[in-house]
């Protein structure tokens, strides 16, 4: 626990995943008021199943100001080499097109998944180094997604709980068979209260791969005060180096706070135009 300008700052490492829920609920008030827009975040999910109904595969994403960000993907070994991860994506496009999404981005740490991007359009735009060690991070979108037929796919308006979990599990099962497994992941939060106990925000982040990712970060307008935010991007880089990290990243929309960042260290990896119009949405990196 640290005392920061009249703010009470709280380390958690095993945080309530409500308080997530809550950060984001006061960032989304926070871009509505910056774009003068209501924008609700829109899921979908597109389940593979087999012929007893079973879901063994599959695409989750969300939609968000203009943008569908591909999640996860993943088509079991014996649907492989017959197109199915390329008509996922196509029906993933049609999604977007249909709602009036500028473009697709995703990211992957997988060399062969990124080849199979490029071959559908995609171009890399980012790019972050030793996430996971000895590999790369890449940030891949095309602009325009492609309009057309879902047919064939029950194509889910919703966050289907069951292709998530069973996407989840396989793309770890690879991510570890490549890899192996990751023992400093955990999902961290720094909460900021007021000195009447009220909450006032936080940082909620996640180390993986030997980075520390930031995820949400605000803060409540009179908490961002006498550098409350500069100690909080402090002691979550404390910790990161304490759990052995390399770096830090993030990614932040032009109206939100990249030159906050910059002042403290973090550089520009990749940015995506109009996202949402006329701003843009920028990837940071600090390495160690």
């Amino acid at each position: 626990m640290r005392q920061a300008g009249g703010m009470r700052l709280t380390l958690h490492t095993a945080p309530d995943p409500a308080v997530r829920a809550r950060l984001f609920a006061m960032i989304d008030r926070y871009n509505d008021d910056a774009t003068g827009r209501t924008e609700p975040v829109r899921h979908l999910s597109i389940p593979l199943r087999d012929a007893a109904g079973m879901v063994e595969g599959g695409l989750v994403g969300i939609s968000y100001y203009d943008w569908l960000i591909v999640e996860m993907l993943f088509v079991p070994r014996e649907l492989r080499g017959h197109g199915m991860g390329t008509q996922l994506m196509r029906a993933a496009e049609a999604v977007a097109a249909a709602r009036g999404c500028r473009g697709v981005w995703l990211d992957t740490a997988s060399e062969a998944a990124a080849q199979f991007y490029r071959r559908l359009g995609y171009r890399a735009f980012a790019e972050l180094a030793d996430q996971p060690p000895g590999h790369a991070r890449r940030f891949l979108s095309r602009m325009e997604p492609r309009g057309g037929g879902t047919a064939g796919f029950a194509v889910l308006q919703a966050r289907d709980a069951a292709t998530v979990a069973v996407v989840r599990r396989a793309l770890g099962e690879v991510g570890n068979a490549l890899m192996g497994t990751d023992p400093g992941r955990a999902t961290l939060a720094i909460l900021a209260e007021d000195e009447a106990g009220a909450p006032q925000g936080g940082l909620w982040m996640q180390a993986r791969w030997g980075w520390l990712f930031l995820d949400l970060f605000i803060l409540e307008p009179a908490a961002r005060r006498g550098g409350t935010g500069s100690r909080i991007l402090a002691l979550a880089e404390a910790e990161a180096q304490a759990r052995g990290c390399v770096g830090v990243w993030l990614d932040s929309y032009g109206f939100q706070a990249p030159e906050f960042y910059r002042r403290h260290g973090y550089q520009v990896i990749g940015t995506l135009p109009n996202y949402p119009a006329p701003h843009g949405r920028y990837f940071l990196a600090k390495r160690f």
